[in-house]
């Protein structure tokens, strides 16, 4: 299975991925893409299946902090996306470009995100949503497959730990899911955790203002993952089966 990560590898990339796509015709075929944004205030995360980049097979989206899978159905003219959820919200959303050399049409397959509003009943709020990741065929039905023998809700959970522990100074929690030895990569020279005692020497210097916003931000269900790695964020935080094994301080 091949994942593309478009968040994780940064804008440059994803221009370069748009750029190359003018060149030719999008393959055929299901995709599946992962999404990360906002809603309003709130962090989300949107799963979207479509066939030749152009159609909408199924979908669903996610708040950051309820994994819990909402269904959408959907419907793509050109540029505009429409998805529909069962509690009546309404995401009219359009395909842009961070590529100012782009050129329309714009479809899944050249755009790199989709920008709009969410509507329910009175209550609008502006969404703003980024590809994160993109690979062939259905959501798959296992994501951690490739990282864990665990299920998907279990992993999950640690992660979620270790973000909420993080944010909240809540430090016995971000230890116990650490997978030690933690690798730290600050701007100029990198640092290995082997201990707990260690963890906490060096707290405020790993968990920054900064790497502590990014993981306000992090959405952690339906992660993306890379040589049985599993990452957060745009990369700032990598786990593997056991727990945090680098962190990468912005």
């Amino acid at each position: 299975m091949t994942r593309l990560n478009i968040g994780v590898l940064g804008i440059a990339l994803a221009g370069c991925i748009a750029s190359a796509a003018w060149a030719q015709e999008p393959p055929k075929g299901l995709t599946t893409h992962e999404l990360r944004g906002r809603l309003g205030p709130y962090p989300v995360g949107v799963n979207v299946t479509l066939r030749d980049y152009v159609q909408f097979v199924v979908g669903h989206y996610f708040y950051a902090r309820r994994p819990t899978d909402i269904p959408l159905t959907g419907q793509i003219q050109g540029a505009v996306v429409t998805f529909k959820e069962p509690g009546g919200g309404v995401f009219r959303l359009h395909l842009v470009s961070r590529d100012p050399t782009s050129r329309p049409p714009l479809t899944f397959y050249n755009s790199t995100g989709l920008k709009g509003t969410w509507t329910q009943g009175n209550k609008t709020l502006p969404v703003t949503l980024g590809f994160d990741s993109e690979y062939n065929g259905p959501s798959l039905t296992r994501w951690y497959s490739d990282v864990t023998d665990e299920p998907d809700a279990v992993f999950e959970t640690r992660v979620r730990r270790f973000i909420r522990g993080a944010i909240d100074g809540d430090k016995a929690a971000v230890a116990s899911t650490v997978s030690y030895p933690l690798r730290v990569n600050f701007a100029r020279r990198p640092l290995t955790i082997r201990t707990k005692a260690q963890l906490l020497a060096h707290w405020d210097q790993i968990f920054t203002p900064r790497l502590l916003a990014r993981l306000r931000e992090a959405v952690p269900h339906e992660m993306f993952i890379h040589e049985e790695k599993v990452a957060i964020g745009g990369g700032e935080v990598w786990f593997d089966a056991k727990g945090a094994v680098a962190i990468n301080v912005p």
